[in-house]
C-alpha cells in the first residue's frame, strides 16, 4: 500500500505548478535589454502597421528619442520614435508590436501589467483584442497603466501599440513592471485537491495497518 501512495502521490505533486517569469522587453533597449543611446536603434519592438506615405519600413524597430514635454526615462526603459529626430513625417497611426512566448505557461494564471504612453493619443492591446488602455492627445506627461490577465494563446502572443502622430514629433513608451504565471504546463491539478487526494490514502493504508495489528 504505502509502494502505491508514492507511486500515485510523487508523480501528481511534481506536477504542482511554480510561479515563473516571462520574457518581455522595454521600449528603448537593445537586444541584452540595456537601454540604447538617444538617437540609436532599439530592438523587439517592430512596425506593423503605418499610415498611407510614410516611409518607415513594416518589421523596422524604432530609436530612442525624448522630447521635455514627456514622463522621464527610466532606468529599465525609455521613449521611442518611428525616426531618430522623433519626426514621422507623416500623421495618423503607427503600430508597433512585441512578440513575446507562453509556450508551457497555464495560461489562466497568467498576468502582465505595466506603464505606458504615447505621443499623440493611442492604445495598447493584446493579441489584436480590444485595448487594455488608451491615452490622450496630449497626455505624454504622465504615465498610464495597463494590465491584461486573459485572452492569452498557447505559444506566441502579441502586445501591440497605437501611437496617433498628430504632428511630429511623436514617440510610445512601454514598461513592464510585472509578468507572470505558472508554468508546467496547460491544466494542473489544484494543490489542496492533491493534497487531500495524497491524506485519503494514507489514511487509508493507516486503517489497513491497524486492522492487521
Amino acid at each position: 500500500m504505502k509502494r502505491l501512495i508514492l507511486l500515485f502521490c510523487l508523480p501528481l505533486l511534481g506536477q504542482i505548478a511554480s510561479a515563473s517569469t516571462i520574457t518581455l522587453h522595454n521600449t528603448g533597449v537593445n537586444s541584452s535589454d540595456v537601454l540604447v543611446a538617444a538617437g540609436a536603434g532599439t530592438s523587439f519592438w517592430s512596425l506593423s502597421a503605418k499610415p498611407a506615405g510614410a516611409s518607415e519600413a513594416i518589421g523596422s524597430n524604432p530609436f530612442r528619442y525624448f522630447n521635455g514635454s514627456y514622463f522621464a526615462d527610466t532606468a529599465s526603459a525609455a521613449w521611442v520614435s518611428p525616426g531618430s529626430t522623433g519626426n514621422a513625417g507623416v500623421g495618423g497611426n503607427y503600430t508597433y508590436d512585441l512578440v513575446f512566448d507562453l509556450t508551457g505557461f497555464n495560461l489562466a494564471t497568467v498576468a502582465i501589467s505595466g506603464i505606458f504612453g504615447t505621443d499623440n493619443d493611442g492604445s495598447i492591446s493584446l493579441n489584436s483584442n480590444a485595448a487594455a488602455a488608451t491615452t490622450g492627445f496630449a497626455s505624454f506627461g504622465a504615465t498610464t497603466g495597463f494590465s491584461f490577465t486573459s485572452g492569452f494563446l498557447a505559444g506566441l502572443n502579441t502586445i501591440h501599440v497605437v501611437v496617433d502622430n498628430g504632428g511630429d514629433p511623436t514617440a510610445f513608451f512601454v514598461q513592464f513592471n510585472a509578468g507572470t504565471g505558472d508554468s508546467g504546463g496547460g491544466s494542473v491539478p489544484e494543490p489542496t485537491t492533491m493534497i487531500l487526494t495524497c491524506s485519503g490514502l494514507a489514511g487509508l493504508a493507516l486503517i489497513r495497518r491497524i486492522r492487521r495489528t
